[in-house]
C-alpha cells in the first residue's frame, strides 16, 4: 500500500472542498467531519492538553504508538473541531518527524477562513503545539528519526 504524503493529503483535501458548490456547503461539510470526531476521553480535557493561545477551547492527545503518532482533539468550537478532524487525517499513521512538514496552507486554500492562517494566533497556536509534541517524540526514538518506514 502506498503511503501518501502530507502534501498529497492536503492537497487531496483542497480538492473535496473546492468541489462543493459555496462557502455555505463547505461549512456543513466542515461541520459533518466535526460530528464524526469521537469525544475525547473526559480525563484527557486537561490544562495539560489544552492549546494555549486559542480563542475557542481545543483540546490535544498525540500519542505514540509503534513508531507512529496518533491525535486525537476536542474543541467547543465546531469549526475549530472540523480544522483538527482534517488535521488527524494528515497527521495519523505518521512518523513524528514528518509532522515538521505540516503547514496550514491548505486551510487557507479551502477558503473557509476569512484571515489567512498564518496571521490567526489560533490556528498558529494548534500547528505549533502540534509539532512541539511530535518533536518531542522525535526526542524519545531518534533511531526513527529521519527514516521513512
Amino acid at each position: 500500500m502506498k503511503k501518501y504524503s502530507i502534501v498529497d493529503v492536503e492537497d487531496e483535501i483542497v480538492r473535496e472542498f473546492l468541489n462543493l458548490p459555496d462557502i455555505d456547503a463547505r461549512y456543513e461539510y466542515l461541520f459533518q467531519l466535526a460530528e464524526k470526531v469521537q469525544p475525547l476521553d473526559p480525563k484527557l480535557r486537561t490544562d495539560e492538553n489544552l492549546v494555549k493561545g486559542c480563542q475557542s477551547k481545543v483540546w490535544f492527545h498525540l500519542y505514540y504508538n509503534n513508531g507512529q503518532v496518533i491525535l486525537e482533539s476536542d474543541s467547543d468550537s465546531m469549526v475549530i473541531k472540523g480544522i483538527t478532524a482534517l488535521l488527524s487525517r494528515i497527521v495519523n499513521g505518521r512518523h513524528p518527524e514528518e509532522i515538521n512538514a505540516i503547514s496550514l496552507d491548505f486551510i487557507d486554500k479551502i477558503q473557509i477562513w476569512k484571515l489567512p492562517s498564518k496571521r490567526n494566533n489560533g490556528l498558529l497556536a494548534i500547528l505549533q503545539r502540534l509539532k512541539a509534541q511530535a518533536n518531542e517524540y522525535v526526542k524519545i526514538d531518534p533511531d526513527r528519526n529521519g527514516m521513512d518506514g
